[in-house]
Protein backbone atom coordinates (compact mmCIF):
# COMPACT_ATOMS: atom_id res chain seq x y z
CA UNK A 1 0.00 0.00 0.00
CA UNK A 2 1.61 3.39 -0.74
CA UNK A 3 2.27 5.47 2.25
CA UNK A 4 0.56 8.23 0.65
CA UNK A 5 -2.96 6.88 1.50
CA UNK A 6 -2.18 7.06 5.01
CA UNK A 7 -2.76 10.53 7.26
CA UNK A 8 -3.11 11.12 11.42
CA UNK A 9 -3.74 8.54 13.89
CA UNK A 10 -7.00 6.51 13.48
CA UNK A 11 -9.84 6.25 16.06
CA UNK A 12 -10.43 2.49 17.24
CA UNK A 13 -13.93 1.77 17.44
CA UNK A 14 -12.65 -1.29 20.27
CA UNK A 15 -11.87 1.54 22.13
CA UNK A 16 -15.40 2.44 22.84
CA UNK A 17 -16.19 -1.31 24.18
CA UNK A 18 -15.43 -2.60 27.83
CA UNK A 19 -12.36 -3.86 27.71
CA UNK A 20 -11.87 -7.67 29.39
CA UNK A 21 -8.90 -9.14 31.49
CA UNK A 22 -7.29 -10.95 29.72
CA UNK A 23 -7.33 -14.65 31.18
CA UNK A 24 -5.13 -17.85 30.67
CA UNK A 25 -7.71 -19.34 28.65
CA UNK A 26 -7.73 -16.14 26.44
CA UNK A 27 -4.27 -16.43 25.86
CA UNK A 28 -4.11 -20.32 25.27
CA UNK A 29 -7.53 -19.54 22.64
CA UNK A 30 -4.51 -16.94 20.81
CA UNK A 31 -1.59 -18.84 20.84
CA UNK A 32 -3.58 -22.11 19.38
CA UNK A 33 -5.03 -19.35 16.70
CA UNK A 34 -1.61 -17.95 16.31
CA UNK A 35 -0.19 -21.60 15.29
CA UNK A 36 -3.40 -22.39 13.29
CA UNK A 37 -2.76 -20.01 10.50
CA UNK A 38 0.66 -19.04 11.15
CA UNK A 39 0.21 -15.13 11.59
CA UNK A 40 3.93 -14.16 10.77
CA UNK A 41 5.37 -11.19 8.77
CA UNK A 42 7.25 -14.38 6.90
CA UNK A 43 4.28 -16.56 6.28
CA UNK A 44 0.18 -16.31 4.45
CA UNK A 45 -1.82 -18.60 6.41
CA UNK A 46 -3.71 -18.62 3.09
CA UNK A 47 -0.71 -19.86 1.03
CA UNK A 48 0.52 -22.17 3.65
CA UNK A 49 -3.26 -23.81 3.54
CA UNK A 50 -2.86 -23.74 -0.46
CA UNK A 51 0.15 -25.45 -0.39
CA UNK A 52 -0.76 -28.38 1.88
CA UNK A 53 -1.91 -31.67 0.18
CA UNK A 54 -5.65 -32.78 -0.42
CA UNK A 55 -5.47 -35.65 2.17
CA UNK A 56 -3.55 -33.68 5.07
CA UNK A 57 -5.72 -30.01 5.12
CA UNK A 58 -9.32 -29.78 6.49
CA UNK A 59 -12.09 -27.25 4.47
CA UNK A 60 -12.71 -24.07 6.49
CA UNK A 61 -16.09 -22.54 7.22
CA UNK A 62 -17.20 -19.33 5.54
CA UNK A 63 -16.79 -17.52 8.67
CA UNK A 64 -13.56 -18.37 9.05
CA UNK A 65 -12.56 -17.64 5.59
CA UNK A 66 -13.74 -14.47 5.72
CA UNK A 67 -12.24 -13.57 9.66
CA UNK A 68 -9.12 -14.02 7.65
CA UNK A 69 -9.79 -11.64 4.71
CA UNK A 70 -10.95 -9.51 7.16
CA UNK A 71 -7.66 -9.64 9.60
CA UNK A 72 -5.77 -8.94 6.19
CA UNK A 73 -7.70 -6.47 4.92
CA UNK A 74 -8.06 -4.40 8.27
CA UNK A 75 -4.46 -4.47 9.11
CA UNK A 76 -3.29 -3.08 6.21
CA UNK A 77 -6.01 -0.66 5.08
CA UNK A 78 -6.05 1.52 8.59
CA UNK A 79 -5.88 5.42 8.84
CA UNK A 80 -6.82 5.48 5.02
CA UNK A 81 -7.05 8.97 3.26
CA UNK A 82 -9.54 8.97 0.60
CA UNK A 83 -11.09 11.66 -1.77
CA UNK A 84 -14.22 10.58 -3.47
CA UNK A 85 -17.74 12.12 -5.13
CA UNK A 86 -20.35 11.34 -2.45
CA UNK A 87 -23.58 9.06 -4.16
CA UNK A 88 -26.61 7.29 -2.65
CA UNK A 89 -26.26 9.41 0.57
CA UNK A 90 -28.91 8.15 3.33
CA UNK A 91 -29.35 9.97 6.42
CA UNK A 92 -30.45 6.94 8.18
CA UNK A 93 -33.37 6.83 11.31
CA UNK A 94 -30.54 6.35 13.31
CA UNK A 95 -28.56 9.01 12.78
CA UNK A 96 -25.94 7.03 10.93
CA UNK A 97 -24.77 8.27 7.55
CA UNK A 98 -24.71 5.76 4.44
CA UNK A 99 -23.05 6.41 1.27
CA UNK A 100 -21.32 5.43 -1.94
CA UNK A 101 -17.41 7.19 -2.32
CA UNK A 102 -17.03 7.52 -6.01
CA UNK A 103 -14.60 8.62 -8.85
CA UNK A 104 -14.35 8.13 -12.60
CA UNK A 105 -13.31 4.34 -11.98
CA UNK A 106 -14.30 2.55 -8.83
CA UNK A 107 -16.47 3.06 -5.95
CA UNK A 108 -16.43 1.92 -2.15
CA UNK A 109 -19.05 1.69 0.49
CA UNK A 110 -18.74 3.49 3.28
CA UNK A 111 -20.35 4.38 6.38
CA UNK A 112 -19.89 7.66 8.91
CA UNK A 113 -21.59 6.80 12.64
CA UNK A 114 -23.31 8.92 14.81
CA UNK A 115 -20.44 9.79 17.00
CA UNK A 116 -18.40 10.62 14.53
CA UNK A 117 -21.02 12.49 12.09
CA UNK A 118 -22.38 14.83 14.84
CA UNK A 119 -18.63 16.54 14.85
CA UNK A 120 -19.31 17.87 11.12
CA UNK A 121 -20.70 20.98 10.56
CA UNK A 122 -22.07 20.43 7.39
CA UNK A 123 -24.42 18.63 5.92
CA UNK A 124 -23.41 16.10 3.13
CA UNK A 125 -24.97 15.84 0.01
CA UNK A 126 -24.93 13.52 -2.97
CA UNK A 127 -22.33 14.91 -5.94
CA UNK A 128 -20.51 16.66 -3.05
CA UNK A 129 -16.61 15.97 -3.49
CA UNK A 130 -15.35 15.04 0.19
CA UNK A 131 -12.14 13.93 1.46
CA UNK A 132 -12.16 11.12 4.78
CA UNK A 133 -10.04 9.78 7.10
CA UNK A 134 -10.84 5.70 8.06
CA UNK A 135 -10.33 2.20 8.33
CA UNK A 136 -11.61 -0.46 5.81
CA UNK A 137 -13.59 -2.84 7.36
CA UNK A 138 -15.27 -5.93 6.08
CA UNK A 139 -19.10 -6.58 7.22
CA UNK A 140 -18.42 -10.34 7.87
CA UNK A 141 -22.51 -11.14 7.59
CA UNK A 142 -22.30 -9.95 3.80
CA UNK A 143 -18.20 -10.11 3.13
CA UNK A 144 -18.25 -6.60 1.88
CA UNK A 145 -15.69 -4.27 2.21
CA UNK A 146 -16.41 -0.66 3.18
CA UNK A 147 -14.63 2.32 4.62
CA UNK A 148 -15.70 3.66 8.13
CA UNK A 149 -15.38 6.93 8.00
CA UNK A 150 -13.81 9.26 11.01
CA UNK A 151 -13.29 12.60 9.70
CA UNK A 152 -15.28 14.37 6.60
CA UNK A 153 -13.84 17.55 5.18
CA UNK A 154 -15.07 19.49 1.77
CA UNK A 155 -12.12 18.89 -1.30
CA UNK A 156 -11.36 22.29 -2.28
CA UNK A 157 -13.33 24.63 0.36
CA UNK A 158 -14.23 24.55 3.70
CA UNK A 159 -16.64 22.64 5.80
CA UNK A 160 -18.07 26.41 7.76
CA UNK A 161 -18.09 27.44 4.44
CA UNK A 162 -20.68 24.97 3.07
CA UNK A 163 -22.31 24.62 6.30
CA UNK A 164 -22.91 28.70 5.87
CA UNK A 165 -24.26 28.53 2.54
CA UNK A 166 -26.61 25.49 3.01
CA UNK A 167 -28.24 27.35 6.02
CA UNK A 168 -28.31 30.39 3.88
CA UNK A 169 -29.91 28.70 1.40
CA UNK A 170 -32.90 26.49 3.70
CA UNK A 171 -33.55 30.24 5.86
CA UNK A 172 -33.82 32.24 2.67
CA UNK A 173 -36.77 29.92 0.83
CA UNK A 174 -38.04 29.74 4.41
CA UNK A 175 -38.72 33.68 4.10
CA UNK A 176 -36.60 35.12 7.21
CA UNK A 177 -34.54 37.04 5.11
CA UNK A 178 -37.23 38.88 3.42
CA UNK A 179 -37.92 42.75 3.52
CA UNK A 180 -41.33 42.39 4.49
CA UNK A 181 -40.94 40.65 7.31
CA UNK A 182 -38.76 42.98 8.72
CA UNK A 183 -39.90 45.83 11.83
CA UNK A 184 -38.58 49.12 11.28
CA UNK A 185 -35.71 51.16 14.08
CA UNK A 186 -38.05 52.72 16.64
CA UNK A 187 -37.17 56.88 16.06
CA UNK A 188 -36.70 57.63 19.80
CA UNK A 189 -35.90 54.59 21.89
CA UNK A 190 -35.67 54.95 25.50
CA UNK A 191 -34.15 51.39 26.79
CA UNK A 192 -31.71 50.06 24.28
CA UNK A 193 -30.90 46.20 25.22
CA UNK A 194 -27.43 44.61 24.29
CA UNK A 195 -26.95 41.01 24.00
CA UNK A 196 -22.80 40.41 24.16
CA UNK A 197 -20.55 39.49 26.40
CA UNK A 198 -20.09 41.39 29.21
CA UNK A 199 -16.27 41.22 29.40
CA UNK A 200 -15.59 41.97 25.43
CA UNK A 201 -15.12 45.64 23.57
CA UNK A 202 -17.97 45.65 21.78
CA UNK A 203 -20.50 46.61 24.99
CA UNK A 204 -17.97 49.08 25.67
CA UNK A 205 -18.04 50.23 22.59
CA UNK A 206 -21.52 50.91 22.77
CA UNK A 207 -21.56 52.62 25.57
CA UNK A 208 -19.06 54.82 25.05
CA UNK A 209 -20.79 55.83 21.36
CA UNK A 210 -24.44 55.91 22.90
CA UNK A 211 -23.52 57.77 26.10
CA UNK A 212 -21.64 60.35 23.84
CA UNK A 213 -24.70 60.54 21.19
CA UNK A 214 -27.17 60.82 23.82
CA UNK A 215 -26.84 59.97 27.56
CA UNK A 216 -30.14 60.37 28.84
CA UNK A 217 -30.62 57.08 26.85
CA UNK A 218 -31.14 53.42 29.26
CA UNK A 219 -28.79 50.79 27.72
CA UNK A 220 -29.46 47.69 29.49
CA UNK A 221 -26.94 44.66 28.99
CA UNK A 222 -27.94 40.99 29.00
CA UNK A 223 -24.98 39.00 29.07
CA UNK A 224 -24.02 35.90 27.05
CA UNK A 225 -20.71 34.22 25.80
CA UNK A 226 -20.13 35.21 21.68
CA UNK A 227 -17.85 32.41 21.35
CA UNK A 228 -16.92 28.93 21.85
CA UNK A 229 -19.28 25.74 22.50
CA UNK A 230 -22.82 26.25 23.89
CA UNK A 231 -22.87 30.26 23.00
CA UNK A 232 -24.96 29.88 20.20
CA UNK A 233 -27.84 28.23 22.42
CA UNK A 234 -27.42 31.10 24.92
CA UNK A 235 -27.19 34.01 22.78
CA UNK A 236 -30.40 32.42 21.43
CA UNK A 237 -31.86 32.61 25.63
CA UNK A 238 -31.15 35.59 25.86
CA UNK A 239 -32.92 37.37 23.06
CA UNK A 240 -35.95 35.59 24.24
CA UNK A 241 -35.46 36.62 27.77
CA UNK A 242 -35.44 40.34 26.70
CA UNK A 243 -38.42 39.63 24.29
CA UNK A 244 -40.15 38.30 27.70
CA UNK A 245 -38.86 41.06 29.62
CA UNK A 246 -40.72 42.86 27.23
CA UNK A 247 -44.10 41.31 27.54
CA UNK A 248 -44.32 40.74 31.21
CA UNK A 249 -43.55 44.35 31.55
CA UNK A 250 -40.33 43.88 33.77
CA UNK A 251 -38.21 46.16 31.28
CA UNK A 252 -39.54 48.18 28.44
CA UNK A 253 -37.07 47.54 25.79
CA UNK A 254 -37.58 49.54 22.27
CA UNK A 255 -34.49 47.37 20.16
CA UNK A 256 -32.22 45.13 20.49
CA UNK A 257 -28.19 45.13 19.51
CA UNK A 258 -27.14 41.81 19.14
CA UNK A 259 -23.34 41.48 18.16
CA UNK A 260 -19.65 41.29 18.82
CA UNK A 261 -16.27 42.39 17.82
CA UNK A 262 -14.32 41.18 14.65
CA UNK A 263 -12.34 37.76 14.82
CA UNK A 264 -11.95 34.40 12.32
CA UNK A 265 -15.14 32.52 10.81
CA UNK A 266 -14.79 30.42 13.79
CA UNK A 267 -15.01 33.04 16.52
CA UNK A 268 -18.09 34.49 15.18
CA UNK A 269 -19.25 30.75 14.06
CA UNK A 270 -22.26 30.97 16.72
CA UNK A 271 -23.82 33.81 15.19
CA UNK A 272 -24.06 31.15 12.28
CA UNK A 273 -25.92 28.99 14.21
CA UNK A 274 -29.99 28.31 13.51
CA UNK A 275 -30.66 28.46 16.91
CA UNK A 276 -29.57 32.23 16.83
CA UNK A 277 -31.28 33.08 13.28
CA UNK A 278 -34.38 31.80 14.15
CA UNK A 279 -34.39 33.42 17.81
CA UNK A 280 -33.58 36.54 16.22
CA UNK A 281 -36.15 36.39 13.60
CA UNK A 282 -39.25 35.23 16.41
CA UNK A 283 -38.55 38.45 18.20
CA UNK A 284 -40.88 40.98 18.81
CA UNK A 285 -38.43 43.78 19.33
CA UNK A 286 -36.38 44.92 16.55
CA UNK A 287 -32.90 43.76 16.58
CA UNK A 288 -29.62 44.93 14.89
CA UNK A 289 -27.02 43.05 14.11
CA UNK A 290 -23.62 43.75 14.90
CA UNK A 291 -21.13 41.10 14.24
CA UNK A 292 -18.07 41.65 13.47
CA UNK A 293 -16.22 44.31 11.03
CA UNK A 294 -16.72 45.92 7.64
CA UNK A 295 -16.42 42.56 5.51
CA UNK A 296 -17.49 39.88 8.17
CA UNK A 297 -21.40 38.72 7.30
CA UNK A 298 -23.22 36.48 9.18
CA UNK A 299 -26.60 34.36 8.81
CA UNK A 300 -27.42 36.80 12.13
CA UNK A 301 -27.40 39.76 9.74
CA UNK A 302 -29.48 38.70 6.86
CA UNK A 303 -32.21 37.58 9.58
CA UNK A 304 -32.14 40.97 11.84
CA UNK A 305 -34.10 43.89 10.70
CA UNK A 306 -31.19 46.01 10.57
CA UNK A 307 -27.40 44.71 10.05
CA UNK A 308 -24.42 46.94 10.69
CA UNK A 309 -20.51 46.48 10.51
CA UNK A 310 -19.33 46.85 13.58
CA UNK A 311 -21.06 47.05 17.23
CA UNK A 312 -19.89 51.29 17.74
CA UNK A 313 -21.89 51.70 14.01
CA UNK A 314 -25.12 49.91 15.95
CA UNK A 315 -24.56 53.31 18.49
CA UNK A 316 -24.44 55.27 16.07
CA UNK A 317 -27.86 54.11 14.16
CA UNK A 318 -29.70 53.28 16.92
CA UNK A 319 -29.93 56.70 18.18
CA UNK A 320 -29.33 60.43 16.94
CA UNK A 321 -27.16 62.64 18.71
CA UNK A 322 -28.76 64.53 21.04
CA UNK A 323 -27.38 68.22 19.92
CA UNK A 324 -29.08 67.18 16.14
CA UNK A 325 -32.33 66.79 18.28
CA UNK A 326 -31.90 69.95 19.93
CA UNK A 327 -30.66 71.73 16.71
CA UNK A 328 -34.37 70.47 15.26
CA UNK A 329 -35.97 71.38 18.25
CA UNK A 330 -34.26 75.06 18.02
CA UNK A 331 -35.01 75.14 14.21
CA UNK A 332 -38.81 73.78 14.98
CA UNK A 333 -39.22 76.64 17.84
CA UNK A 334 -38.24 79.70 15.37
CA UNK A 335 -40.70 78.21 12.40
CA UNK A 336 -43.62 78.41 15.33
CA UNK A 337 -42.46 81.42 16.69
CA UNK A 338 -42.08 83.28 12.78
CA UNK A 339 -45.79 81.81 11.82
CA UNK A 340 -47.02 82.68 15.39
CA UNK A 341 -46.30 86.29 14.46
CA UNK A 342 -47.62 86.30 10.98
CA UNK A 343 -51.18 84.68 12.35
CA UNK A 344 -50.69 87.56 14.44
CA UNK A 345 -50.13 90.34 12.46
CA UNK A 346 -52.53 89.12 10.42
CA UNK A 347 -55.23 89.34 12.56
CA UNK A 348 -53.90 93.11 14.02
CA UNK A 349 -54.82 93.93 10.44
CA UNK A 350 -58.30 92.77 9.93
CA UNK A 351 -59.04 94.50 13.39
CA UNK A 352 -57.85 97.55 11.92
CA UNK A 353 -60.03 97.49 8.54
CA UNK A 354 -63.06 96.80 11.18
CA UNK A 355 -62.10 99.33 12.99
CA UNK A 356 -61.80 101.89 9.93
CA UNK A 357 -64.73 101.02 7.73
CA UNK A 358 -67.82 102.79 7.36
CA UNK A 359 -69.97 100.66 9.37
CA UNK A 360 -67.86 101.02 12.44
CA UNK A 361 -67.90 105.27 11.41
CA UNK A 362 -71.58 106.19 10.44
CA UNK A 363 -73.20 103.30 12.31
CA UNK A 364 -77.02 105.46 12.65
CA UNK A 365 -76.83 106.23 9.15
CA UNK A 366 -76.52 102.63 8.22
CA UNK A 367 -79.27 101.62 10.45
CA UNK A 368 -81.51 104.21 8.27
CA UNK A 369 -81.09 103.15 5.36
CA UNK A 370 -81.68 99.46 5.99
CA UNK A 371 -84.64 100.58 7.72
CA UNK A 372 -85.78 101.93 4.30
CA UNK A 373 -84.64 99.20 2.14
CA UNK A 374 -87.08 97.06 4.78
CA UNK A 375 -89.83 99.64 4.24
CA UNK A 376 -89.43 99.40 0.20
CA UNK A 377 -89.83 95.52 0.64
CA UNK A 378 -92.91 95.59 2.47
CA UNK A 379 -94.41 98.03 0.23
CA UNK A 380 -93.52 95.34 -2.86
CA UNK A 381 -94.89 92.44 -0.74
CA UNK A 382 -98.37 94.27 -0.14
CA UNK A 383 -98.61 95.05 -3.50
CA UNK A 384 -97.91 91.39 -4.80
CA UNK A 385 -99.91 89.84 -2.49
CA UNK A 386 -103.26 92.10 -3.49
CA UNK A 387 -102.28 91.35 -6.86
CA UNK A 388 -102.10 87.33 -6.20
CA UNK A 389 -105.68 87.42 -4.58
CA UNK A 390 -107.21 89.00 -7.60
CA UNK A 391 -105.73 86.95 -9.49
CA UNK A 392 -106.97 83.61 -7.65
CA UNK A 393 -110.58 85.38 -7.29
CA UNK A 394 -111.05 85.69 -10.56
CA UNK A 395 -109.82 82.58 -12.02
CA UNK A 396 -112.27 80.67 -9.28
CA UNK A 397 -115.26 82.94 -10.36
CA UNK A 398 -114.00 81.27 -14.14
CA UNK A 399 -113.87 78.00 -12.17
CA UNK A 400 -117.61 77.90 -10.90
CA UNK A 401 -119.05 79.20 -14.29
CA UNK A 402 -117.46 76.45 -16.13
CA UNK A 403 -118.59 73.48 -13.70
CA UNK A 404 -122.34 74.66 -14.47
CA UNK A 405 -122.21 74.75 -17.72
CA UNK A 406 -120.61 71.03 -17.36
CA UNK A 407 -123.59 70.42 -14.97
CA UNK A 408 -126.50 71.19 -17.15
CA UNK A 409 -124.67 69.77 -20.31
CA UNK A 410 -124.27 66.32 -17.70
CA UNK A 411 -127.82 66.04 -16.80
CA UNK A 412 -128.92 65.90 -20.79
CA UNK A 413 -126.94 63.76 -21.53
CA UNK A 414 -127.38 61.28 -18.86
CA UNK A 415 -131.32 61.47 -19.35
CA UNK A 416 -130.32 60.64 -22.96
CA UNK A 417 -128.31 57.88 -22.38
CA UNK A 418 -131.55 56.38 -19.36
CA UNK A 419 -133.72 56.63 -22.33
CA UNK A 420 -131.16 54.75 -24.89
CA UNK A 421 -130.87 51.78 -22.21
CA UNK A 422 -134.57 51.15 -21.98
CA UNK A 423 -135.18 50.90 -25.46
CA UNK A 424 -132.22 48.29 -25.77
CA UNK A 425 -133.56 46.49 -22.72
CA UNK A 426 -137.07 46.65 -24.95
CA UNK A 427 -135.46 45.02 -27.41
CA UNK A 428 -133.66 42.52 -25.83
CA UNK A 429 -136.84 40.94 -24.17
CA UNK A 430 -138.65 41.00 -27.23
CA UNK A 431 -135.36 38.76 -28.91
CA UNK A 432 -135.05 36.55 -26.26
CA UNK A 433 -138.52 35.58 -26.18
CA UNK A 434 -138.48 34.55 -29.88
CA UNK A 435 -135.33 32.83 -29.80
CA UNK A 436 -136.72 30.46 -26.52
CA UNK A 437 -140.33 29.97 -28.38
CA UNK A 438 -138.09 28.46 -31.91
CA UNK A 439 -135.89 26.52 -29.70
CA UNK A 440 -138.71 24.86 -28.25
CA UNK A 441 -140.43 24.15 -31.10
CA UNK A 442 -137.25 22.79 -32.64
CA UNK A 443 -136.54 20.24 -29.38
CA UNK A 444 -140.49 19.31 -29.56
CA UNK A 445 -139.77 18.13 -33.24
CA UNK A 446 -136.44 16.58 -32.98
CA UNK A 447 -138.48 14.07 -29.88
CA UNK A 448 -140.86 13.34 -32.05
CA UNK A 449 -138.46 11.93 -34.60
CA UNK A 450 -136.29 10.19 -31.97
CA UNK A 451 -139.53 8.44 -30.26
CA UNK A 452 -140.17 7.33 -33.97
CA UNK A 453 -136.98 5.47 -34.29
CA UNK A 454 -136.58 4.22 -30.38
CA UNK A 455 -136.98 0.29 -30.00
CA UNK A 456 -139.41 1.05 -27.38
CA UNK A 457 -141.69 2.32 -29.55
CA UNK A 458 -141.25 -0.11 -32.51
CA UNK A 459 -142.67 -2.85 -29.43
CA UNK A 460 -145.25 -0.86 -28.72
CA UNK A 461 -146.28 -1.87 -31.93
CA UNK A 462 -146.32 -5.81 -31.51
CA UNK A 463 -142.51 -6.28 -32.33
CA UNK A 464 -140.12 -7.98 -29.73
CA UNK A 465 -136.63 -8.17 -28.73
CA UNK A 466 -134.35 -11.23 -27.98
CA UNK A 467 -131.25 -11.23 -25.93
CA UNK A 468 -128.66 -13.54 -24.66
CA UNK A 469 -127.48 -14.22 -20.95
CA UNK A 470 -125.09 -11.43 -21.72
CA UNK A 471 -127.88 -9.13 -22.42
CA UNK A 472 -126.68 -9.02 -26.37
CA UNK A 473 -129.58 -8.66 -28.96
CA UNK A 474 -129.56 -11.64 -31.12
CA UNK A 475 -130.01 -11.05 -34.42
CA UNK A 476 -130.04 -14.45 -36.02
CA UNK A 477 -131.03 -18.26 -35.21
CA UNK A 478 -127.60 -18.83 -35.86
CA UNK A 479 -126.66 -17.27 -32.91
CA UNK A 480 -128.92 -19.39 -30.72
CA UNK A 481 -127.91 -23.29 -29.22
CA UNK A 482 -130.10 -26.07 -28.17
CA UNK A 483 -130.35 -25.69 -24.28
CA UNK A 484 -128.93 -21.67 -24.19
CA UNK A 485 -131.12 -18.97 -21.96
CA UNK A 486 -132.72 -16.31 -23.51
CA UNK A 487 -134.19 -13.31 -22.86
CA UNK A 488 -137.76 -11.73 -24.62
CA UNK A 489 -138.43 -7.78 -24.00
CA UNK A 490 -142.18 -7.10 -24.78
CA UNK A 491 -143.46 -3.31 -24.27
CA UNK A 492 -144.89 -3.93 -20.81
CA UNK A 493 -142.38 -6.73 -19.54
CA UNK A 494 -139.63 -9.41 -20.14
CA UNK A 495 -139.89 -12.97 -20.44
CA UNK A 496 -137.11 -15.72 -19.75
CA UNK A 497 -137.16 -18.94 -21.54
CA UNK A 498 -134.56 -22.03 -22.41
CA UNK A 499 -134.02 -22.84 -26.40
CA UNK A 500 -135.62 -26.76 -26.93
CA UNK A 501 -134.78 -26.53 -30.23
CA UNK A 502 -133.45 -24.37 -33.07
CA UNK A 503 -134.94 -25.31 -37.00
Amino acid sequence: MPSDNYLGELFDFSESKPKRKKTKKTALKKNILNEHFSLSKSVDPLDNYGNQSRETRKPISVSALTRQIRRQIENNFMNVWVEGEISTFKDHISGHYYFTLKDNNSQIPAVMFRGANSRLKFKPENGMLVIVTGNVKIYEPQGKYQIVCEKMEPSGIGAMQIAFEQLKKKLSTEGLFDESRKKSLPVFPKIIGVVTSASGAAFHDIKNVLFRRFPNCRLVLNPSPVQGSGAAEKIARAIDECNEAKKCGAVDFDVLIVGRGGGSMEDLWCFNEEIVARAIARSELPVISAVGHEIDWTISDFVADKRVPTPSAAAEIVVTPKNEWLSQIIDLQRRLKANLDYVIEDYRSRVERARTSYVFREPRRLIEIYRQQVDEYFNKLNYSFKEYLSDIRSRFSSSVKVLYSAEKIFAVRIHQNRKNVKMQISALENSRTHKFSNSKNQLLNLLRQLEAVSPIAVIKRGFTITRDENGEAIMSVKKINTGDFIKTEFHDGIVESKVTGVR
